[in-house]
């Protein structure tokens, strides 16, 4: 078989690091072409840059035949010469620094996006998993993580871990999109491992390419259910996990790292670690929802790579506070209960001796008043109150009272 004929293609970094160069022909890959990423990098770097915008504006770029080697050429070498003349104009200046930020989000999703395409080459090895363990796959899309940044307040003070990180793509993300201090990945699977690897190295290149900046992270291969990872997940504060398909044996180990975390740290999962109405009482103390409130996020279609329909998930915020709210009430409430019948006792006493007194009172002033009924014997007692069965039946039901029941306490509540 002939060994294609290549040529190259070179594009010029707008940030001074090295230039990327292309085999044309262009390699052509499941869900993606080299030569669309190619005019994608050009038309990134133009809305970053407009001055560059305006030096290739003739050229459309939705146009271009990326078979055509000429006009593939021809794009380079005018972007080329674009970021040349811009970088001498901006030599000695602050001007470049300025750009040094983070990406936009649609261009960090073009980065992702490019850097998955060239690490990891063979996708479908992905899906070779025990099932119900923690090496079963599933990604996770950019804009769920969007969601989750948006709805999670970040600071520069939080650790961000991801258990089960796969390729890397959230760890990358939110390396590239907050202010965290720190971002670990942890994987166990060796295939997602492996190409892990080659995402770490391609991303790192792209965003010295585009001079955009990162904050710190690391992609782990181990189990993080091992004992040497412990320390990373009960000192994080927010903690990511797609345990969707994680059977209950992990789950439960899950929760009990989840104990050990901070009140305030965040755990974002696709399925609950606890009912969303879960209420605390004397029979599930040692469950997981007696400190953590959750509820649930958005749905949105698309969210992960095993199904397109909207797939929920869930928010978890660690809070001790409910516990101890829920025992404050049961010693709140047990000192009442003793006050009222402390002070009921001697209530009871003073009445039953008021009412004897009344009786004593009334047998002095009045006559004995005897029943004789044909359906009882006779008696000698003393009866206070009417003299017949049934009046004596509607008396007793007048003088009968209902008690409204107490409202009942919500223990969960802030």
């Amino acid at each position: 078989m002939a060994t294609p004929n290549y040529k190259e293609l070179k594009l010029q970094s707008p940030a001074g690091a090295e230039p990327f160069l292309y085999n044309w022909p262009f390699s052509i890959g499941t869900g993606h072409d080299s030569g669309i990423e190619l005019i994608e990098n050009v038309r990134w770097v133009c809305e970053d840059m407009p001055e560059i915008k305006s030096a290739i504006e003739e050229i459309d770029l939705n146009k271009l035949d990326t078979g055509d080697y000429d006009a593939m050429k021809n794009l380079c070498d005018r972007f080329n010469r674009a970021i040349d003349s811009v970088a001498a104009l901006e030599k000695g200046t602050s001007l470049s620094n300025q750009r040094f930020t983070y990406p936009s989000r649609g261009l960090l999703k073009h980065i992702i996006q490019q850097v998955y395409n060239q690490a990891v080459v063979e996708p479908e090895k992905l899906n070779q998993y025990e099932p119900f363990s923690p090496e079963v796959y599933g990604e996770t899309s950019f804009d769920l993580i969007c969601q989750m940044i948006d709805q999670v307040k970040i600071t520069a003070d939080d650790v961000f871990v991801d258990l089960g990180s796969g390729v890397g793509q959230v760890v990358l993300q939110m390396a590239a999109s907050t202010p965290v201090k720190v971002c670990f990945g942890i994987e166990k699977a060796d295939v997602p491992s492996k190409y892990a690897e080659g995402m770490n190295t391609t991303f790192k290149l792209w965003m010295r390419w585009f001079g955009k900046k990162y904050g710190d992270y690391e992609l782990i291969k181990g189990d993080f259910l091992a004992d040497e990872h412990r320390e990373k997940i009960t000192s994080a504060t927010i903690v990511f996990v797609n345990n969707f398909a994680f059977g209950p044996n992990v789950d439960h180990q899950l929760k009990e790292r989840f104990a050990d975390l901070r009140d305030g740290a965040r755990i974002v999962s696709s399925k609950s670690f606890c009912p969303l109405n879960f209420r605390i009482t004397d029979r599930n103390l040692s469950d997981i929802g007696t400190i953590m409130h959750v509820s649930e996020m958005s749905p949105l279609r698309g969210s992960v790579s095993w199904t397109g329909k909207p797939v929920s998930y869930y928010l978890h915020i660690i809070d001790r506070t409910k516990l101890e709210r829920y025992f404050q009430r049961l010693k709140t409430k047990g000192t009442e209960n003793h006050n009222d019948g402390t002070s009921g006792g001697g209530s009871g006493s003073h009445s039953t001796r008021s009412s004897r007194s009344r009786k004593d009172q009334s047998n002095h002033h009045h006559p004995k008043q005897i029943t004789h009924d044909d359906s009882t014997s006779e008696s000698d007692t003393d009866v206070v109150g009417p003299a017949t069965r049934k009046t004596w039946s509607d008396w007793n039901s007048g003088k009968e009272c209902k008690t409204s029941p107490s409202e009942e306490e919500n223990n969960n509540s802030p």
